[in-house]
């Protein structure tokens, strides 16, 4: 397995990307990955940054016309309203883009496709990483993660993450996951 976050320090569970967000209203989720790779004759370097870095990254596609969605899939609007909406069916959008209202549970289509508005979407600002639990605290919103200028394989770095709801309504994107956390380019070098 190459470099990427996994569930333990062992490096043995590949933990998933993207991952999962369910709120029940305001408040934060807190969880602990681990960076590696489990092979130590691995390095890793960056292609061109001067730091091999973790971004939040946002995952959310743009509506498209003539496109067959499945149910579940999220999307937003072409020019962004903030508001995430969910396919209800599996079919095919028109040639037109719906009248999104901004409403949440409101519902809109396209063709023979309906989607319902499911709250403001989740963005990488909502997402907060640290190299320690207290840095949670002082972390930027939605900014990288510096790891280092090269990584030896066969050891782990803890990577705290605190996504927070900024709404205070219930929101989920457990169907079609709209954030990840991606790793900058970089190149895998194998030691002898």
């Amino acid at each position: 397995m190459p470099f990427m976050l996994y569930t333990d320090a062992q490096m043995t569970m590949e933990a998933n990307s993207p991952y999962q967000l369910d709120f029940n209203g305001a408040g934060k989720n807190e969880f602990k990955l681990f960076f590696g790779s489990p092979y130590p004759n691995e390095v890793l370097k960056p292609k061109s940054d001067p730091q091999i870095m973790l971004v939040p990254a946002s995952r959310l596609k743009k509506w498209e016309p003539n496109r067959v969605y499945s149910f579940g899939n999220i999307i937003e609007p072409i020019v962004s309203n903030g508001c995430m909406y969910q396919c209800l069916d599996n079919a095919q959008t028109g040639s037109s883009e719906p009248a999104w209202r901004a409403e949440r549970g409101s519902k809109c289509s396209s063709g023979s496709t309906t989607f319902i508005n499911l709250g403001a979407k989740f963005q990488p600002a909502d997402v907060q990483l640290a190299l320690t639990y207290a840095g949670l605290d002082t972390a930027n919103a939605g900014a990288a993660l510096e790891l280092g200028t090269q990584l030896q394989g066969g050891k782990s770095i803890p990577v705290y993450i605190r996504v927070t709801n900024t709404s205070n309504s219930v929101r989920s994107d457990r169907s079609d996951p709209c954030i990840s956390i991606r790793l900058n380019a970089t190149i895998t070098e194998t030691t002898a």
